[in-house]
């Protein structure tokens, strides 16, 4: 898979000035891949840019440097640059529209080379709406950008389309880089979208020579990998071979980890040697390790799921397999006997993986273990044949991979009678790591004036984006609210209406239990932009979720619709509100995997709350719920939404009501009377 991420090198007049002179000497060494040289020049030449006080032209500066950190895999780095770059910009400057455009585009690039397509798109949309302060050179780079993201988001004839257009851009411009990098990728769309290997081979092979003879080694290195490829999918083995073990040397002599690792991954199935693909996952790994904790970090191992799945298939025993899966979920190495003591002795884990084009189901138990393949039917759905072969255990603690993840199992036919609901309790887990160990029941209790529940809903209606006009009052938001509380006996804090705000949401963590009973939607072409309605009116939204400090909550309730719904991150759980307020470190959540009817959620609601209130665990309070609104003939919409994702095995956190203890009270009091009277 290709992914071009192109820099816009910003242009001037070559005269006495140094700085300029040494910009034009950075682009050029930039191109030939002498990357530690490049950064001097642009660097030395920035320096200048900022004794002289020219603030502009140290912002271009600035984004000249994030090149080469995002050529050399230093992404956290380049995105620190833009920053830097952005800092120098203000409002009131005549030229700011147009570099804070640079900037943007720039970002663009980089979110589109750490998987986050969508948060791309949006840039770029915003930047095409713009009518000034784009030059020619700039529009055809970023059609070139755009139709790389096309054939990431599966529309390889808009893709083209896009690149045929950039490439006559680059032409009428006279940009022989640029036309290098359009050309390539209409031949990227022909060997892996359309087959026409024929066709792919002579446009890498044209690509290459170009390069070769305009020394361009970056674009030399990418067409070597890209006519590997195409050597590879046309059955000519030795020919990719060769063209990969090119592209290894160039791309270790130019320090370009992104080039590397798809080398190592071609050498890998070429020869059929497992040791250079556990080679490509450690170059891969080593990249995202630099991002540290970063947002950017989101979505980073999404075009990089073929070189794990590729170990996967190829994994020996449990432990291996298991280990693969989670290394491409981001996670660290994780062992079956490890596993197996944080199980609930009468639980199963349920671990699906959804290759492209193979999957399979291992489950596992204290005791045992076992699996089934997984199929796919001609709309790309996975069937329901592996029920035959899942454990009879109580409890289903179920990984999802892929698709899967949108299913709600409690609603699949587990016999000709009976729904796996009316069979299982089950809740879900967003990686195998994230299993808890079984915790020994609490001996403390906590008292009645202590907080327990906050509770948010039935906010003053409004919309700030397009779509959500639609929302209006929700009259049984507050009545869920109140129910819930009714059910508690610590002391709870609703806030309804014109209170509803989302600034409560800063003392969350100071309640065991957080419930928001309101609107929310799930932004499936932006994640970002998935989103829940407070007062004001205001959104939260997703990337502030994470933010939030929900160490110490128990539970968080999303009565609200599509919840527990997103965008699939290949290789990982989908980016969901609920998945954020785990993120955030909340302990498990409740969400909805789509739209819920008003009065449904608040006969959910009255019904967990009386199951949690009665100590029944998490998961059990929810099969409970469900399982009496499948009884009351209740339709499947109504119920199959609601899932418990994280830690299901435990009770919420018990609290002394105020009967119990007036009725402690008085029998003490009676005692106490009693020894008295004896006394005298």
């Amino acid at each position: 898979m290709g992914l071009v991420a192109l820099i816009f090198l910003a242009s001037g007049l070559l005269g006495a000035d140094d700085p300029l002179l040494l910009n034009r000497e950075g682009a050029a060494l930039l191109y030939k891949g002498e990357y530690e040289k490049a950064l001097d020049s642009f660097e030395r030449s920035r320096l200048l840019h900022h004794q002289r006080g020219e603030r502009q032209l140290e912002a271009e500066r600035w984004v000249n440097i994030g090149a080469i950190h995002f050529y050399q895999g230093r992404y956290l780095q380049a995105w620190a640059t833009y920053t830097q770059a952005s800092a120098l910009v203000q409002e009131k400057d005549t030229w700011a529209a147009d570099v804070r455009q640079l900037i943007d585009m720039n970002r663009a690039a980089l979110l589109q080379k750490l998987g986050r397509d969508q948060d791309a798109l949006e840039i770029y949309s915003r930047v095409r709406r713009r009518t000034q302060g784009i030059s020619a050179a700039e529009r055809a780079q970023m059609l070139s950008n755009l139709g790389a993201l096309y054939r990431r988001l599966g529309d390889p004839y808009k893709a083209v389309d896009s690149e045929r257009e950039a490439l006559a851009a680059f032409q009428q411009e006279k940009d022989r880089d640029g036309e290098l990098g359009a050309a390539k990728n209409i031949a990227i769309a022909q060997a892996l979208d359309f087959q026409d290997y024929a066709a792919a081979r002579a446009g890498f092979t044209q690509v290459l020579a170009l390069a070769l003879r305009a020394g361009n080694r970056r674009e030399a290195l990418q067409a070597r990998l890209y006519l590997g490829e195409t050597h590879f999918r046309d059955g000519r083995r030795e020919q990719a071979e060769a063209e990969w073990a090119i592209a290894l040397a160039q791309a270790r002599e130019l320090k370009a980890p992104e080039e590397e690792w798809k080398a190592l991954y071609g050498l890998g199935r070429a020869r059929e040697d497992r040791r250079l693909l556990e080679e490509a996952a450690g170059v891969i790994e080593a990249s995202r390790a630099k991002l540290g904790r970063s947002v950017l970090r989101s979505g980073f191992l999404a075009d990089k799921r073929d070189v794990y799945d590729a170990l996967i298939e190829r994994a020996q025993g449990d432990d291996e397999w298991l280990s693969w899966l989670e290394r491409s979920r981001g996670r660290g190495l994780v062992r079956l006997a490890e596993l197996r003591q944080r199980l609930p002795e009468d639980a199963a884990l349920l671990v699906f993986w959804a290759g492209r084009s193979a999957g399979r189901l291992r489950w596992f138990t204290r005791e045992h273990s076992g699996g089934a393949p997984l199929r796919w039917d001609r709309r790309g759905q996975p069937d329901t044949a592996w029920l035959a072969s899942a454990p009879a255990a109580r409890r289903w603690i179920i990984v999802p991979d892929g698709v899967l993840a949108g299913v709600a199992f409690d609603a699949l036919a587990a016999s000709s009678s009976e729904r796996v609901i009316e069979r299982h309790e089950t809740w879900l887990l967003p990686s195998v790591a994230a299993l808890h160990s079984p915790a020994s029941r609490r001996a403390g209790w906590r008292w009645p004036w202590e907080p327990q529940m906050l509770g948010i809903g039935d906010p003053e209606t409004g919309a700030l984006l397009p779509g959500d006009e639609r929302w209006t009052r929700l009259p049984r938001a507050g009545q869920e609210l109140a129910a819930a509380a009714q059910h508690l006996d610590g002391r709870s804090q609703l806030l309804e209406r014109g209170a509803a705000r989302k600034q409560a949401l800063q003392s969350a963590h100071g309640y065991p239990l957080l419930h928001l009973a309101t609107h929310a939607s799930a932004d499936y072409e932006s994640p970002a932009r998935s989103r829940i309605l407070f007062a004001g009116p205001e959104y939260l939204y997703l990337r502030e979720v994470a933010e939030l400090d929900l160490r110490g909550v128990d539970l968080v309730t999303l009565s609200a619709c599509e919840t527990a719904a997103g965008t699939l991150a290949r290789g990982d759980a989908p980016m969901s509100l609920s998945r954020a307020f785990l993120d955030a470190g909340a302990a498990a959540t409740v969400g909805s995997l789509w739209v819920v009817r008003d009065e449904a959620a608040l006969i959910f609601t009255q019904l967990f709350y009386r199951a949690l209130a009665s100590g029944a665990d998490k998961a059990a309070a929810l099969r409970s719920a469900k399982l009496a609104m499948l009884r009351r003939g209740l339709p499947e919409n109504d119920w199959a939404a609601f899932v418990l994702t994280g830690n299901g095995a435990e009770p919420i956190e018990p609290f002394v009501s105020w009967t119990q203890l007036l009725t402690a009270a008085s029998a003490l009091l009676i005692v106490a009377g009693l020894w008295l009277t004896r006394r005298r």
